[in-house]
């Protein structure tokens, strides 16, 4: 039970991607905007696995996740980004999607760092056994650390305003699955109407504006980075 984020192939299609030389790679940057799929990755409490990135165009808390590959699925993409992100390897077939959003950035890894970048993410989420989380190897090169944290203090935390909207998707999202079971099973109206009421409070827009929120970390810091938030309507 997903909210959208289906993938339709129309026609035959064969991946044709290849490695672009740096300044090719720049120009991409400067004229398209990437599809990322990223992932609220979970555990049996319900809490939410996030990395401090080490790169921009967010180094500070983030989901795990990255750029897709031409022709990959959304989850495809996860399963392919998980195994290099965190070592794991997690059937497709497992992840969920959640949401979406429009992200504009400021920095990019890429030079000329202050040219920015533009991606459309696609939000999925998984959750973890305890062997799985066991085996979790941390990718280095992406991330300088990790933790697992409460749903709610990522939701009113210092924390990405995309970042805080997917996890009150994901809240959504359970509900929703929580009052289809509820109308599947013939619960009594009062117990739907219960679970609607609280659909419509997980699912409320986000504050528009300019957040409180800013990117604090030493490579920001060092590129004389402000990274402040503004969220508008698509």
């Amino acid at each position: 039970m997903s909210m959208g984020g289906f993938h339709f192939v129309t026609g035959e299609f064969s991946s044709h991607k290849s490695f672009l030389p740096d300044l090719e790679y720049a120009s991409g940057l400067d004229n398209f905007v990437k599809g990322c799929s990223d992932m609220l990755v979970t555990n049996s409490k319900g809490q939410v696995f996030t990395g401090k990135r080490v790169v921009h165009p967010q180094p500070d808390w983030w989901y795990v996740g990255g750029r897709m590959m031409p022709g990959e699925s959304p989850a495809r993409s996860c399963t392919r980004l998980l195994k290099r992100e965190l070592g794991l390897v997690i059937a497709s077939e497992r992840f969920t999607p959640i949401t979406y959003n429009s992200l504009v950035w400021g920095m990019r890894e890429q030079e000329p760092k202050n040219n920015g970048t533009c991606d459309v993410n696609i939000v999925l989420t998984v959750e973890l056994n305890d062997d799985e989380i066991s085996s979790i190897v941390l990718d280095e090169k992406e991330y300088a650390e990790s933790k697992w944290i409460e749903i709610d203090e990522l939701i009113t935390g210092a924390y990405h305003p995309a970042l805080q909207y997917s996890a009150r998707s994901l809240q959504a999202h359970k509900t929703l699955v929580a009052l289809r079971t509820a109308v599947t099973a013939g619960s009594s109206d009062a117990d739907v109407a219960a679970l609607a009421r609280l659909l419509v409070e997980h699912s409320a827009d986000p504050r528009c504006g300019t957040s409180e929120y800013v990117v604090k970390s030493e490579l920001a810091c060092h590129a004389g980075y402000a990274g402040h938030v503004t969220t508008s309507r698509s």
